[in-house]
């Protein structure tokens, strides 16, 4: 990732809060489309929006979440790849907030957003 990322932050207390902390110091938003979440076979087989409140909010998955350049996201799914499965889950917006988009277009408002320490 290094010279191809903009940021990178590990998700161990959820997607959601760790994203969070990116785009708070970023000054930025995020959408997130739901329906691209990697989910194992065990949360597939959970109700739809249950499932991905999990995913979302989850921690202790010790995955990276990055930010890359649109441009640039041909060359990273080319050179990662072939190590680890790379997922493109949103876009980073100027608009602030996550706003998680469902199946058809529609908001996903999730109940939590992570693992909170204090």
């Amino acid at each position: 990732l290094r010279g191809i990322a903009n940021s990178a932050i590990d998700i161990s207390d959820g997607l959601l809060a760790d994203i969070g902390h990116v785009l708070d110091a970023s000054g930025t938003g995020a959408v997130l489309y739901m329906e691209k979440l990697p989910m194992s076979d065990v949360l597939c087989k959970l109700e739809q929006e249950t499932a991905w409140e999990l995913a979302l909010t989850a921690g202790d998955d010790y995955e990276l979440c990055f930010t890359i350049s649109p441009e640039k996201k041909e060359e990273i799914e080319n050179r990662l790849n072939a190590i680890c499965p790379v997922t493109c889950l949103g876009e980073i917006t100027e608009q602030a907030g996550i706003r998680c988009i469902g199946t058809g277009g529609a908001l996903f408002k999730p109940a939590g957003s992570g693992y909170r320490h204090f």
